[in-house]
């Protein structure tokens, strides 16, 4: 994989009070505050070892400009299907801003050489930003890395040790910022061949369940115990857990936990038409379409999406006092089954996985003058 130092923006740190709140309202007010003067152009160009410490673990990645070819070629692998209505939505937003102010976050299976060259860069070195966002208890820290000898030294590993990677998050950033800077006038006036992306290979990153609450008013909680009775084992839970295993989901119903397991027939029956089989699938489909008439499973009022990073605890939390809510949690889809769909051009049914670290807004911004649009001759 070709790589390339990108040419950024950053925040005046110092100047930032409330770092939660600002960055929360960068992706609304990128042009505002960019002509207040808060950003400041950097003029070297440079590549960035990337930590992000979580309350769960520390993830070691790079930020980096990613030749568009690669994604043109098909060496980044997509396992989502994109909607044009937020393709155009995103197009608009990159006009406006003229700038990448989040990275395309990109998974590659490990190589040891670029391991070790992360480590060399970080390990007992000052970063030279930090940010810390108090509200999720997460710590930021970016190591500038702009000699040129150095920067050499990441693109020879780069290009020998990663043949292809996957996007994790930023499937509609990737295609259409992908268009836009692909096109004619562009490309070729501008030469914007790179887009700014965070690299971390599968076992820096943790990949978990996308869960979901339910509010199915046609039908009582009586109604849902018995349709799931119908598709497997269903088991009262003394107190709740996470699922330990493929094929087991953990229901929460009327305040009270259930295991759930699909019946071995119907795990059978869908696994020979299909390559890999995941829950989320038998889920949508024979829960979701076929008991309870939801169709559109990605924007149906009905279902509510809940990262896999939060505890029944604080699902709860989210539930409140609303009566009639399920909770469902899911156990996390594999790297390897992941890595599988994507090389086959198979997709992963919407909403399945939740990939950590996350990457915010706005700490580092790739400047894209180029994408303002000519006024019409008359």
């Amino acid at each position: 994989m070709k790589i390339e130092p990108i040419k950024y923006s950053h925040p005046d740190f110092d100047a930032i009070f409330d770092k939660d709140q600002f960055f929360d309202q960068v992706k609304h007010e990128y042009p505002i505050l960019k002509r207040q003067g808060i950003f400041l152009d950097e003029k070297q160009p440079a590549l960035f070892v990337y930590k992000i410490k979580t309350k769960q673990r520390t993830h070691y990645g790079i930020l980096a400009g990613v030749d568009l070819k690669e994604y043109l070629k098909g060496n980044i692998k997509k396992h989502e299907n994109t909607l044009v209505a937020q393709e155009a939505n995103i197009s608009g937003l990159l006009k406006q801003r003229e700038a990448i102010i989040k990275p395309v976050l990109l998974a590659y299976p490990e190589v040891k050489k670029i391991k070790n060259l992360i480590i060399k860069y970080f390990l007992g070195v000052k970063p030279t930003y930090q940010v810390h966002f108090k509200k999720d208890d997460q710590i930021h820290e970016f190591y500038q890395i702009k000699n040129e000898d150095e920067i050499k030294e990441f693109q020879k590993e780069f290009k020998q040790g990663v043949k292809k990677s996957y996007i994790a998050d930023g499937h509609h950033r990737m295609a259409s910022i992908s268009e836009l800077l692909a096109s004619t006038e562009i490309k070729e006036k501008h030469k914007i061949r790179y887009l700014f992306c965070a690299l971390f290979d599968f076992k820096e990153l943790s990949i978990y369940s996308f869960n979901r609450l339910l509010k199915l008013d046609q039908f009582s909680s009586g109604d849902v115990i018995k349709k799931l009775m119908d598709l497997g084992s269903l088991k009262l839970l003394k107190q709740a857990k996470k699922p330990s295993k493929k094929f087991e989901l953990i229901f929460y119903i009327d305040q009270m936990y259930y295991s759930f397991e699909w019946k071995k027939e119907l795990i059978n029956s869908y696994k020979k038409k299909n390559e890999i089989l995941f829950d989320i699938t038998l889920f949508n489909e024979e829960l979701l379409n076929k008991a309870f008439h939801i169709q559109d499973v990605r924007n149906n009022p009905q279902i509510q999406h809940i990262e896999g990073t939060k505890s029944w605890k604080q699902i709860l939390k989210t539930i409140g006092e609303e009566n009639g809510i399920i909770g469902v949690m899911f156990y996390p889809i594999k790297s390897s089954d992941f890595i599988k769909i994507a090389d086959a051009g198979k997709i992963l049914p919407p909403k399945s996985t939740w990939f950590e670290p996350r990457i915010r807004n706005g700490i580092l911004v790739q400047e894209i003058k180029a994408l303002k649009e000519k006024k019409k001759k008359l």
